[in-house]
């Protein structure tokens, strides 16, 4: 009896297939989690269905299981770390020998096997033995030659017409998809080549062609993108606005990494070309009593509001820079901005805060001031006139220090009214003075009318 039972348990190990593996992991495959995990990727035919121990983690269940052709893959999800070095995996599938695999999973990478049964063409009927052929040559990228093995199965009276279809249609589809790929490489269109390179990576993961391919052409689209908006900058920067939107707008359309800042780009050349073929700028002459020399620069919008700046002043200023300077002399200067509405074309209104700063020379005394012919006054005397010798504190030192120099300084808002037409414009405008030192207001004039004329661009 324990010579039968000893014959009968080595008839029944005889019986039981051999399974092999072939690590197939890419060095680019990235398994992306929140954790430190690793992915374990087993590739085998349908026709063996597999289930998973390990010496380190309770359980092995796959976390996703899919077909792929007549193939069927288990992804596996696996803690790593120092801890689980030397962790054997564990592969049982019936009427086949258990196999034992040895695991090194890095965090955040993938290992790719192939399990298979080496002795699966050996009697295995006409159409398993054409169709196991023609799916060997689809990993072996060998496209032409895995659709005449699927042809050849179609002739076979144990064919599995659904799945042999299916066969067929996938490496139709892979053939075209490489063809097609190739041509928008030589025809030097990446963006479409990398897309058809990367949906043959999706049906056949093993295609290193692809793969190879599809890095060439990404690296290449992504050259071509920053080529692309360097040369879109240049044209900006030379206000060369049609090519350079051109140019930016290719960025956008190809779906660039930096398509964002094209983007913005096109939304500035748009604004720049609406407001030049608006006159939106206006640069004037002004002029205003004792301030001969002036000039105002804004934005009269058509739809929204603009800002405008001025500045005006007198030939005295420069007088003063030179120290050519005399009793009597009035140097000054106003600043004022603000903002541009339009009330109904072509009139619009400007409003904004001002400055005013008005010098004069003399060493006062108190209760005297300049009047606004710039002569000195009693203010206690009802503005009275007086000679300089009784204004002017006497000098111990030098006669120069007659010629002390003081400063009136007002808040001066002013509001007007503009009328621009094609390329010629008209302000008009209003200041008031509030005079921080009452009692030189007659010496500073509490309101100054302005106009101004220039041209619209």
């Amino acid at each position: 009896m324990v010579l039968m039972f000893m014959f009968v348990m080595t008839q029944w190990g005889s019986a039981q297939g051999i399974l092999s593996v072939t690590d197939i992991s890419q060095p680019t495959d990235v398994y992306s989690n929140d954790n430190n995990d690793g992915a374990l990727v087993i590739r085998c035919n349908a026709s063996i269905p597999l289930s998973f121990e390990s010496s380190m983690d309770k359980t092995v269940i796959p976390f996703n299981t899919f077909m792929e052709g007549s193939d069927s893959i288990y992804q596996i999800n696996f803690p790593t770390g120092k801890r689980y070095r030397g962790r054997i995996l564990t592969v049982f599938s019936p009427g086949y020998q258990t196999l034992e695999i040895p695991l090194n999973i890095e965090p955040k990478h993938v290992v790719t096997l192939m399990i298979e049964d080496p002795n699966s063409l050996v009697d295995a009927g006409c159409y398993k033995e054409h169709r196991n052929k023609g799916l060997n040559e689809i990993k072996n990228m060998n496209y032409a030659e895995a659709r005449l093995q699927f042809e050849t199965a179609t002739q076979c009276l144990d064919v599995d017409k659904a799945e042999n279809d299916a066969n067929l249609a996938l490496v139709d589809t892979l053939i075209s998809l490489r063809s097609k790929a190739d041509m928008y490489e030589r025809l030097k269109d990446y963006k479409k080549a990398a897309s058809h390179y990367t949906h043959l990576i999706a049906l056949n993961p093993a295609d290193v062609y692809a793969e190879h391919k599809l890095f060439e052409c990404q690296k290449r689209y992504n050259d071509d993108c920053t080529m692309t908006f360097q040369q879109a900058d240049f044209f900006f920067e030379r206000h060369e606005y049609d090519k350079a939107k051109e140019l930016y707008q290719r960025v956008v359309d190809d779906n660039c990494a930096n398509m964002n800042d094209a983007y913005k780009k096109i939304i500035e050349i748009s604004e720049l070309s609406r407001k030049k073929n608006e006159h939106t700028r206006v640069v004037t002459y002004e002029y205003q009593k004792d301030v001969p020399i002036g000039i105002s620069t804004g934005s009269y919008n058509m739809h929204k509001a603009g800002g405008f700046f001025s500045l005006s002043l007198n030939t005295k200023i420069f007088e003063m820079a030179r120290k050519e300077n005399k009793v009597g002399d009035k140097p000054e200067a106003n600043l004022s901005f603000g903002w541009t509405i339009k009330i109904v074309n072509p009139l619009w209104i400007f409003f904004g805060p001002g400055l005013t700063a008005k010098m004069y020379y003399g060493n006062y005394k108190d209760d005297y001031v300049p009047n606004a012919d710039g002569l000195p006054v009693n203010i206690k005397d009802k503005n009275k006139v007086v000679p300089e010798s009784e204004a002017f504190k006497s000098s111990t030192s030098d006669k120069d220090d007659n010629l002390k120099l003081n400063a009136a300084v007002a808040i001066s808002p002013v509001v007007g009214l503009c009328v621009k037409y094609s390329y010629f414009a008209i302000r008009l405008s209003y200041q008031y003075r509030f005079v921080m030192k009452k009692e030189l207001e007659k010496f500073m004039g509490t309101q100054r009318l302005a106009i101004g004329v220039g041209v619209a661009f």
